[in-house]
């Protein structure tokens, strides 16, 4: 069931149908335009084609007017029926060329019946021009809403629209009532009180030129015109001025033009027209022309939720972080399973059950942990207790020193049980608290990012919208957050100007910062365009590899990787060994290290996890780690190595050698990764590779194969890489990583 509102809008649609359709000889042309216009616009094509066919014949009633009446009906179902079996969105060029065709059965009739062959071009020239001014009209106006700026084609199809309505409405007339001159007040005075005096004005000047065409007069452009700036001149004072003002300038110009000119009738149809407005609502008017309502209360209410879940992060993040100091505080490193605590333990325990304990106590005042300690610290260090270890108070008055000894070294096994446990519940309290340390991060950088504040509506994105409109780009809403290199934006657009190369631009040049697009979200018959700091440089990499002789698979692993949008993570992992076994260790390091990256952890945390977690699996697995990252906003190197051989960052003219000492991860656990940072600059390279080119090269020959060879590309110079290395003999896994950054 259609809403009232719904239904109003289908009755002022059916009205503009009958009105242009009432056009001596170009109405069927008009009206099959306005048809299009609104089928374009999504409206139901049940409820337009009838009122378009009976607004056709009622004006030109014959059989023939059925037939070309029924071919724009056909045409129009049919491209919308296919359309719609393709999955695609009708573009506007396919529905003017289905409107100029259907239009040729009439424009062959007219001429066939009577009518001049110019008159039958002019119809069907006039049925596509008008159907794409309609359509572009239409689709602005019911599927965008006026609340929405127009874009300048848009403008000019209105202002067609309107010179076109005029024209129609100046030939509307009953008992010398002219229809026009109750249109024009209105709309005068709804453009006055609803948008500016600017816009009434363009408006008067277009509907005065459509009348001048029907009228052959100017006297009704000078109307129009001098009506629309005396109601915008009595705005200060009120509604009732206006409409008596434009009133006034009729029966001024009535009276300057003389009686016969228009007649006394269009007087009162100016007054109704003027009066008809006085009828509309205040608020009427404001809903039809008013700006977005709700932009500011939006903003606010999606600032506040940003804020209150920055605040519930850095909770849940400070949560995190205590969580990580209470496990290192309960990791204090005391030991409390010490030869001392062992003496005393057996002195009570087994002394003190002793039949002739009284003799040792008497000479040594009630303890005998201190003849112990001797044995005690043996036990704990060899394992073991010997006659030798044991004090001349023992040997000399103690009848059970053998089963002593034994106790003593059971005892001291059992400490050490205990210490190895003790150990690994240490160690597993450590790597949580470095866990945790490293999710306090991560939710510590969320809760930065959430906090950003996010603009609707304010002067910068007005800006926006005003610069695209320029450039025939709609854009609704606008939301800019972060600035400099964290900045982005999102607003939402049309479907065809989703593409268009220089709408990145625009909203760069608005921002101040340079933007590129990032992702387009498709949302009906518009989208949603998302721009994001665009980076400076960016990396171009190549890869050489050759597996050891004799192997099916390389024991090497490489990782190309893009963790965010200005970040490139090149990670190398050589397992020790080679084949299936050292490939499955080094693919295991390259996908955590990949993992925790995605996560967004910080870079010594990355590689402290890993080493832990490597040392922690039951097979021993030990792989060699050699990561770069490089920032493609800043041009800055990170450099992290974890057993891994030398890295080459070549400058124009000069080469560094970064070299690492620690172990591969897996090896010992409380193991230090090599970081590094270092700024590069367009055309710099870095090389990386395994240790099975590095061995058959040494730094000297790889400083020498890249001052030799002196290319920019670096799938070349990897190439070149791997065939010296071979050439020099090289027989384990080989792989050659090279990248080159350069300015976008």
């Amino acid at each position: 069931m259609l809403s009232p509102a719904k239904a109003a809008c289908y009755a002022l649609q059916a009205a503009a149908m009958v009105l242009l359709a009432s056009v001596d000889e170009f109405g069927g042309a008009l009206a099959l335009g306005l048809f299009a216009g609104l089928c374009y616009a999504r409206q139901n094509l049940l409820l337009v084609a009838p009122v378009y066919a009976l607004s056709v014949i009622a004006f030109a009633p014959s059989p023939w007017t059925l037939l070309y009446v029924a071919v724009p009906v056909v045409v129009f179902a049919a491209v919308y029926f296919a359309f719609y079996r393709l999955r695609r969105n009708v573009h506007i060029v396919f529905t003017t060329l289905a409107a100029a065709a259907a239009e040729i059965p009439h424009a062959v009739l007219s001429v066939l019946f009577g009518g001049s062959l110019t008159a039958g071009i002019l119809s069907f020239v006039l049925a596509g021009a008008f159907a794409f001014c309609a359509q572009t009209v239409c689709y602005a106006v019911l599927l965008r809403g006026v609340k929405t700026r127009f874009t300048p084609d848009e403008l000019i199809a209105g202002g067609l629209a309107v010179i076109a309505f005029a024209y129609a409405a100046a030939g509307a007339e009953v008992q010398g009532f002219v229809l026009v001159f109750a249109l024009v007040p209105f709309f005068s005075m709804l453009f006055v009180y609803g948008v500016s005096g600017a816009a009434a004005f363009a408006f008067a000047v277009l509907a005065g030129a459509g009348g001048t065409l029907a009228f052959g007069s100017l006297d009704f452009l000078a109307f129009a015109v001098l009506g629309a700036a005396a109601a915008a001149a009595l705005v200060p004072f009120t509604k009732w001025a206006s409409a008596v003002g434009i009133a006034g300038v009729y029966a001024v110009v009535w009276l300057a033009f003389g009686e016969d000119a228009w007649g006394w009738e269009n007087l009162i149809s100016a007054a109704l027209g003027a009066g008809a407005f006085l009828l509309l609502p205040r608020h009427f008017v404001s809903g039809i022309f008013g700006g977005r309502k709700g932009t500011a209360a939006i903003g606010s209410i999606v600032n506040r939720n940003r804020s209150e879940m920055a605040a519930r992060l850095l909770s849940v993040s400070k949560v995190f972080y205590d969580m990580s100091g209470s496990m290192k505080e309960m990791d204090s490193g005391t030991n409390r399973y010490t030869p001392e605590r062992l003496a005393a333990e057996v002195a009570k325990n087994y002394c003190g059950r002793c039949q002739e304990r009284e003799a040792c106590f008497s000479s040594l005042g009630g303890d005998t942990s201190a003849v112990i300690l001797p044995m005690a610290e043996a036990a704990m260090t060899r394992g073991k207790v010997t006659i030798l270890d044991m004090p001349p108070f023992v040997t000399s008055r103690c009848a059970k020193m053998y089963n002593l000894a034994s106790v003593v070294s059971s005892a001291a096994e059992a400490y050490r049980r205990r210490m190895e446990e003790s150990g690994e519940v240490n160690e597993t309290k450590r790597l949580m608290s470095e866990q945790f340390a490293g999710v306090s991060l991560v939710l510590d950088s969320l809760a930065r990012e959430c906090g950003e504040k996010v603009c609707f509506g304010e002067e910068g994105q007005e800006a926006i919208a005003t610069e695209l409109l320029r450039h025939n780009i709609v854009a609704g809403e606008i939301a800019v957050s972060g600035e400099g290199e964290s900045a982005s934006v999102a607003l939402t657009v049309r479907a065809s100007d989703a593409d268009k190369l220089v709408l990145p631009r625009i909203v760069s040049a608005c921002v101040g910062t340079a933007l590129e697009k990032t992702a387009v979200t498709p949302r009906g018959d518009e989208c949603v365009v998302h721009l994001a700091a665009r980076p400076v440089f960016e990396v171009a990499y190549g890869s050489a590899e050759k597996n050891r002789s004799g192997e099916k698979v390389s024991g090497d692993t490489k990782s190309v990787l893009c963790p965010s949008r200005r970040r490139r993570l090149f990670a190398l992992s050589d397992g020790m060994g080679s084949g299936e076994r050292a490939a499955r260790a080094s693919r295991d390091a390259i996908a955590m290290v990949e993992n925790f990256y995605r996560a967004g952890f910080d870079n010594a945390v990355i590689l402290t996890l890993v080493n832990k977690l490597l040392c922690l699996t039951s097979d021993e697995s030990f792989s060699s780690l050699d990561i770069c990252v490089i920032d493609t906003v800043s041009g800055g190197l990170d450099i992290i190595k974890m057993g891994a051989v030398s890295t080459f960052v070549c400058h124009r003219g000069s080469a560094e050698i970064i070299s690492c000492a620690a172990p591969p991860a897996g090896i010992i656990e409380r193991a230090v990764p090599l970081t590094a940072r270092r700024q590069l600059y367009d055309g710099d390279m870095v090389v990386m590779m395994s240790d099975g080119v590095y061995d058959a090269l040494d730094e000297q020959g790889v400083l020498d194969a890249v001052e030799q060879i002196r290319t920019s590309n670096p799938q070349v110079l990897a190439d070149r890489l791997l065939e010296r290395a071979l050439a020099a003999g090289a027989e384990d896994d080989c792989t050659v990583l090279v990248m080159r950054l350069f300015a976008r």
